[in-house]
């Protein structure tokens, strides 16, 4: 395996999971909601994270020598944790682009449960609270659907497809989301910089080769969702889907963290 693909695999098999950045940019894309602008900050956003890991963590190792072994124990630690709970995942296969929805609803870049009817093609189920008894609506069998969405009151008495099309979010709010859910992202913070950085500093010299290939599986996985997003999103709402993704990328990881384990001894 050369330093740009292992660069490319390990970034890749983290970034792709219905994550805040994807859920975001998917329900920009299914909007039609400055998209490509969402997806131009957050790759960029990407590429900061990436070469601030890079270099901020060979500039700390040159002062404490005894950090990268450190960090690369509890990286390889980390990553045999997340393959194996992709591994899991793909066992119960449980995962749904609606179900992980439901999950941040309450966050501001959150998709409403309109939304989310309008990327998986069909109406969630929508428990609007105690009172909702039995006019919330369930989703037509085989669609992928049936996931409770513990969301906002919304109007089910006709598709997702016939609302209005919403307004275009203001510029200024728009690069905060794509902030919010990237450079302030705990989760990308600790893939891009902590991970890949520590990771980058075993190949020496050829580090910034490794990083590229990081910046190369971000600049793909953005084109899918930007391009593809709207026909993506149905698919990523079937637990096979994400069972066959879950145990690729579950393997993927631990070969990763097996190689990486190597370099200690």
């Amino acid at each position: 395996m050369t330093v740009f693909s292992a660069g490319f695999l390990t970034y890749l098999a983290l970034i792709v999971a219905i994550g805040a950045q994807t859920l975001f940019l998917l329900r920009q894309v299914v909007r039609g909601d400055r998209a490509w602008t969402a997806i131009g900050v957050c790759f960029l956003s990407d590429i900061v994270l990436l070469l601030a890991g890079a270099a901020g963590v060979g500039a700390a190792a040159e002062r404490a020598p005894w950090l990268v072994p450190a960090l690369t124990v509890a990286g390889v630690a980390y990553l045999v944790w997340f393959g194996v709970s992709a591994l899991r995942s793909a066992r119960r296969g449980d995962r749904t682009l609606a179900g992980a929805a439901a999950e941040v609803e309450d966050d501001a870049w959150a998709p409403t449960a309109e939304e989310v009817a309008a990327m998986t093609g069909s109406l969630p189920v929508v428990a609007a609270g105690p009172d909702a008894g039995a006019d919330a609506a369930t989703a037509p069998a085989g669609t992928g659907g049936g996931v409770a969405l513990r969301t906002r009151p919304v109007s089910t008495t006709a598709p997702a497809s016939a609302a209005p099309r919403p307004a275009l979010t203001p510029l200024p709010r728009l690069v905060l989301l794509c902030l919010s859910v990237s450079l302030l992202n705990p989760h990308a913070i600790l893939d891009a910089v902590v991970m890949m950085g520590t990771f980058a500093q075993g190949y020496g010299a050829d580090k910034w080769l490794y990083v590229a290939g990081a910046v190369a599986s971000s600049a793909l996985w953005f084109l899918v969702l930007g391009w593809g997003g709207a026909k993506l999103a149905p698919l990523m709402n079937t637990p096979r889907t994400w069972r066959i993704v879950d145990g690729a990328v579950g393997v993927v990881v631990l070969g990763i963290a097996g190689k990486v384990a190597l370099t200690l001894f």
